[in-house]
C-alpha cells in the first residue's frame, strides 16, 4: 500500500515521461509502488511482440466462484537488477509480490483484444524464497463492459530471458470464500458489484510469502470448450485459448493509487430497522461534539471507538470527503463477531437527505466481522464524495483503524491554464471542466462516473476539455481503437467499447462523432500511425452512411436510431441535427484525406459534404425565421428546437440574414425551464450546447454565446455543488422532457465539458489548423475584457499567450515546430508592429515561429 508519507513523494514521480526503447520499440514507464516500474506503449497496434508467453490461462478446479486467490512460489539464487511480469485476467486482478501490494489491473479490454500490464518487480524480489499472489474476481455477464468470456487469470515472469514462473497447473489456487457470489451489481449499466463479505471465512495472510498453501489445490488449466470439432486430447491450454485471442500489451498509464480518508464527520445517530430499510437519511449536520473530537483525532492516527446501538438500532454515521473521489470503499476494524457494517456510498446529496440509491445505481457494501481486527477493501470502486456507516450487532465498542478509499486516479497533469481577471466565471468553468474529466476518467474518458460506459459520442466532447486542461492524447486513442474494433461487417460502430456481449447499442450520431473524433485526434495529437491504422475502419463507415442517404445527400429513415440526448425533438424523415452531424463528419474526414495526401478522397468527401450542405439550406422556415427540426415527407415539420439551429449555425449552412434572425431569438432572455422556451422551441440540453455556443460565435456573436453559457451553466458551480458539470440542467427530474421524478441523476458529465476549446477559440483567439497543432490561427478575439492570457499544451510543448487589449499589446511564446498565423484583419487597426517592426497589414496573416514575440497594436 502506499502510505501518506510516500504519496507526496510518488505523485510527483508517477507517469515518468520516460520513452526509451525495449525489444525494439517505444515504451513509457509508469512508476508504481515500491519502485515498481508499469511499462504500457503508445502504439499497441503495431508490434507483434510479446507473443513469446509460456503461460496458460488458467482458474479453480471445477468450481462456479467468482473469485479466485492463486499463488506460485519460486527460488532464486540472487536479486535480478530487471524483471518482466505479463499479467492479465477477467475481470480483475490484485496482484501482491512477496506479501506487498502492487496494483490491480488490467485496463479495460474485450477479451479479443485482451490488454495485459508489464511490470519490472524487481525491486520486491530478494534472495531465496519468493512468492507471486493474485486475488482475481470474475464478472459473470453480458451488461458489462466485459464481454461474455470466462474466468481466467493469465502470468509470466521472465528474468534475463529466462521464463522463472508463469500459470499453469502447478499453480496453487482457493476459492476466496469470504466472497458471496450472489453480490448484487451497483447499477444496470454494467456489472460491477458491491461486496457481501463475511470476514470470518476470510484466509489471512495468504498472499504473504510463508502461507501454507499445502492444502490448496493445483490450478485448472483452460482448454478451448467451444467450436468444432471439439478439441483433441492431445491439445494444450496457451495463452491464446478462447476467447482471449489477441493479447494487446497497455496502451495506457497506469491508474495511480493511494489510501484517503474523509475530511469531515457530519452525522451520528441512531436508525431503526424500517428507517434503514427506506435508504433515506436525514441530513442534520449535528454530530456529537465529543465524537467529532475522536474522528479529528482519528485522523492523525488514534483509534475511533463507536459504543453499540440500542434496541437492534442501527448506528448511522455519515462522513464527507469534501470533494468527489473514485475509489473502494476500506475498513480496517476491530468488532464483535457478526457485527454487520452497511457502508453506503453517493457522489452528492440533494436537499437534507442522504441516499446511496442515484438512478438505478445502489452503492451498498455489507461486510460481517470475524471478532478479529479484520481489513477489508471493496471490490469495485465507487463515486463518493460522502461514505456512511450503518453499524448493527455489536455489544462492545467497535474500534476503526482506519475509515476511507483506496483512491484510484488517471495520472491527469494539470498543462494548460487560462486567465482572465475581468471575467473570473470563465476560469471557474476551465478548472470545473478539469474536475469533471477527472472524476469521471479511471481506464477510459466515460460518460459519467455513474454508467462508467465509453460512449463513442463522449469522446468527441470530452477530449474537447482534455486537450487544453490536460494535454492527454492517450485516452482518446484508446477510444478510437476500442470503438473500431467492435465494427460490423457493413461499417457500422457501437454506441460505446468495448462491446458488452449481445448488447450491440447503436447510436447513428455516435458514429457521426467517432468520424469527427478521428479528425481532431490527428488535428492536436498529429499521430499519424494511429490516424492510418483507422482508415480502413473509417472508409468502411463512411461508405454506410452514404447508403442511407437520399438523392440530396441527406440521412432520411436510416434503420438505427439517433440519441440528440433524448430530447425532444422531430424524429421523422430527414433530421437536421443528424444530418449536421453527418455533415461535420464529412468535412472532418475531407480535411483527413487532404492531411494525408488523397487528394482523391478529399475532393469524395468535399463534393459530398457541399451537396449536404446546399440540401440543409432548404430546412428553413421564412414565416418563423428558423430552421426546422426536419424535412419529412419533404415538408418542413412544424417543429423547432434550439439543437436544429445550433446545428445550422456551427455547421456555416445559415446566411448572415439567417444568423442575425436565429441570434435574436435565441438569445432573447425569457421564461424557460431548461426544456422549453417560452415559444415552445426545444432548448439543448448541456451535452448538445456546444453546437449552439460555437454556431453562435462563428457568425460573430462571440460575446453573446459566451454570455448565454454562462447564465445557463452558472447553477452547477453553485456552493453547495461538487464544482462540476453535469449530465442535464437538474440534477432531479429527467431534465429532458420537463416529467420530473423523484430520482437524482449525474452531476458530472464529459459530454459538457467543452469549455476549454470554447474558451481557446473565443477568449484566446486560437484556432488549431494543422496536425499536430503545427500551426494555429491566432485572431484578436471580441472577448470585453482587458487582460486575457493562457498556456495550451501541445505536442511540441506550450503555446503561451498574453492579450492586454487596453495596453494594445500580445505577448505569443511560440513552442518548436509550431508555426503561429496572426491573422491581421482581425486587429482592426491601421498600425501593428512585431517585434519592433511595423507590418505590413495588407497582408492576411503573418507567420511566428518559435520564441516569445510581442505584437503591438494601435
Amino acid at each position: 500500500m502506499i502510505n501518506k508519507k510516500d504519496y507526496s513523494k510518488w505523485r510527483l514521480v508517477v507517469l515518468l515521461a520516460i520513452s526509451f526503447q525495449f525489444l525494439g520499440f517505444s515504451q513509457e514507464v509508469s512508476i508504481l509502488n515500491d519502485k515498481v516500474e508499469g511499462l504500457w506503449v503508445k502504439h499497441s497496434f503495431e508490434t507483434d511482440l510479446y507473443k513469446d508467453w509460456d503461460a496458460q490461462w488458467i482458474w479453480l478446479q471445477d468450481t462456479e466462484a467468482d473469485v479466485m486467490l492463486a499463488r506460485k512460489t519460486f527460488e532464486l539464487s540472487s536479486v535480478p537488477s530487471k524483471t518482466e511480469l505479463k499479467i492479465t485476467a477477467s475481470s480483475k486482478y490484485q496482484l501482491y509480490v512477496n506479501g506487498v501490494y502492487v496494483l490491480q489491473g488490467p485496463a479495460r479490454s474485450a477479451p479479443h483484444h485482451q490488454s495485459f500490464d508489464i511490470l519490472d518487480i524487481a525491486s520486491l524480489l530478494k534472495e531465496g524464497k519468493n512468492t507471486i499472489a493474485v486475488r482475481v474476481h470474475y464478472l459473470d455477464g453480458t451488461t458489462s463492459y466485459e464481454m461474455e468470456g470466462r474466468a481466467g487469470l493469465l502470468a509470466q515472469l521472465k528474468i534475463d530471458g529466462e521464463t522463472i514462473a508463469f500459470t499453469d497447473a502447478s499453480w496453487k489456487v482457493s476459492e476466496d470464500v469470504s466472497w458471496d457470489n450472489e453480490a448484487p451489481q451497483i447499477n444496470r449499466f454494467q456489472l460491477f458489484v458491491n461486496d457481501r463479505t463475511d470476514l470470518s471465512k476470510k484466509l489471512v495472510g495468504w498472499e504473504q510469502v510463508n502461507f501454507d498453501d499445502a492444502a490448496w489445490a493445483n490450478a485448472k488449466p483452460l482448454l478451448r470448450t467451444v467450436g468444432w470439432p471439439a478439441q483433441k486430447k492431445t491439445e494444450k491450454a496457451t495463452s491464446l485459448t478462447n476467447p482471449w485471442i489477441s493479447l494487446v500489451p497497455r496502451d495506457i498509464p497506469y491508474l495511480k493509487e493511494s489510501n484517503v480518508q474523509p475530511i469531515a464527520l457530519m452525522d451520528a445517530y441512531e436508525v431503526s430497522e424500517s428507517q434503514f430499510q427506506t435508504s433515506k437519511f436525514e441530513i442534520r449536520r449535528a454530530a456529537d461534539k465529543k465524537l467529532v473530537k475522536a474522528f479529528e483525532k482519528h485522523l492523525k492516527g488514534t483509534v475511533l471507538e463507536l459504543s453499540p446501538a440500542e434496541n437492534g438500532n442501527y448506528n448511522y454515521l455519515l462522513f464527507d470527503f469534501g470533494e468527489f473521489k473514485s475509489g473502494m470503499p476500506k475498513l480496517v476494524v476491530e468488532g464483535d463477531a457478526g457485527t454487520e457494517i452497511h457502508v453506503l456510498s453517493a457522489p452528492f446529496v440533494v436537499g437534507d437527505e442522504f441516499t446511496e440509491k442515484i438512478v438505478a445505481s445502489d452503492y451498498h457494501d455489507i461486510i460481517e466481522l470475524s471478532g478479529q481486527k479484520d481489513s477489508w477493501q471493496a471490490m469495485y470502486f465507487k463515486s463518493v464524495r460522502y461514505m456512511a456507516l450503518a453499524v448493527k450487532g455489536n455489544t462492545n465498542n467497535l474500534k476503526i483503524h482506519f475509515l476511507g478509499l483506496h483512491e484510484i486516479e488517471y495520472p491527469f497533469e494539470n498543462k494548460g491554464s487560462i486567465a482572465t481577471p475581468d471575467a473570473p466565471w470563465i476560469e471557474n468553468f476551465w478548472e470545473a471542466s478539469a474536475n469533471t474529466i477527472d472524476v469521471c476518467t479511471t481506464d477510459a474518458f466515460t460518460d459519467n462516473y455513474r454508467e462508467r460506459r465509453q460512449y463513442a459520442q463522449t469522446g468527441y466532447y470530452a477530449a474537447m476539455g482534455a486537450y487544453f486542461t490536460y494535454g492527454d492524447y492517450e485516452l482518446q486513442k484508446r477510444y478510437l481503437l476500442q470503438v473500431a474494433q467492435e465494427q460490423l461487417a457493413n461499417g457500422l460502430m457501437p454506441a460505446y467499447a468495448p462491446l458488452a456481449g449481445s448488447d450491440y447499442m447503436v447510436i447513428l450520431d455516435s458514429n457521426c462523432l467517432w468520424l469527427r473524433s478521428l479528425h481532431n485526434y490527428y488535428l492536436y495529437s498529429g499521430d499519424v500511425a494511429t490516424v492510418e491504422y483507422l482508415m480502413p475502419y473509417a472508409d468502411k463507415l463512411m461508405s454506410l452512411l452514404h447508403s442511407f442517404t437520399n438523392e440530396s445527400g441527406l440521412i432520411e429513415k436510416a434503420p438505427y436510431p439517433y440519441w440528440l440526448d433524448h430530447t425532444l425533438n422531430e424524429r421523422r424523415g430527414a433530421n437536421l441535427c443528424l444530418n449536421g452531424h453527418y455533415l461535420g463528419a464529412l468535412e472532418d474526414y475531407s480535411n483527413i484525406k487532404k492531411w494525408l495526401g488523397d487528394e482523391r478522397g478529399y475532393k469524395k468527401y468535399t463534393e459530398k459534404s457541399s451537396q449536404l450542405r446546399q440540401a440543409l439550406k432548404g430546412f428553413w422556415d421564412q414565416d418563423n425565421q428558423l430552421f426546422v427540426d426536419a424535412l419529412v415527407e419533404g415538408e418542413l415539420s412544424h417543429m423547432f428546437s434550439e439543437h436544429a439551429n445550433a446545428m445550422a449555425l456551427a455547421c456555416g449552412v445559415a446566411t448572415q440574414e439567417q444568423a442575425d434572425l436565429i441570434a435574436e431569438k435565441l438569445l432573447k432572455k425569457d421564461n424557460h425551464n431548461y426544456i422549453k422556451r417560452a415559444d415552445g422551441t426545444t432548448m439543448v440540453s448541456p451535452a448538445m450546447s456546444y453546437f449552439l455556443h460555437e454556431g453562435l460565435a462563428k457568425y460573430g456573436y462571440e460575446t453573446e454565446s459566451l454570455e448565454m453559457f454562462n447564465a445557463r451553466f452558472a447553477k452547477m458551480l453553485d456552493k453547495n455543488t461538487n464544482q462540476t458539470l453535469w449530465e442535464e440542467w437538474w440534477r432531479h427530474g429527467t431534465g429532458r422532457t420537463g416529467k420530473f421524478q423523484e430520482r437524482t441523476r449525474s452531476d458530472a458529465q464529459t459530454e459538457s465539458v467543452f469549455p476549454p476549446m470554447l474558451f481557446v477559440n473565443h477568449v484566446l483567439g486560437v484556432q488549431v489548423s494543422k496536425p499536430g497543432m503545427r500551426e494555429v490561427v491566432i485572431s484578436k478575439p471580441d472577448f470585453p475584457a482587458t487582460k486575457m492570457s493562457g498556456e495550451i499544451p501541445t505536442p511540441n510543448g506550450m503555446l503561451k499567450i498574453d492579450w492586454n487589449t487596453k495596453k494594445g499589446q500580445l505577448i505569443l511564446n511560440v513552442p518548436s515546430n509550431t508555426t503561429a498565423k496572426l491573422k491581421l484583419e482581425s486587429f482592426r487597426v491601421s498600425e501593428l508592429s512585431v517585434d519592433g517592426n511595423k507590418i505590413n497589414l495588407e497582408e492576411s496573416f503573418l507567420n511566428l515561429n518559435q520564441g516569445e514575440h510581442i505584437v503591438e497594436f494601435n
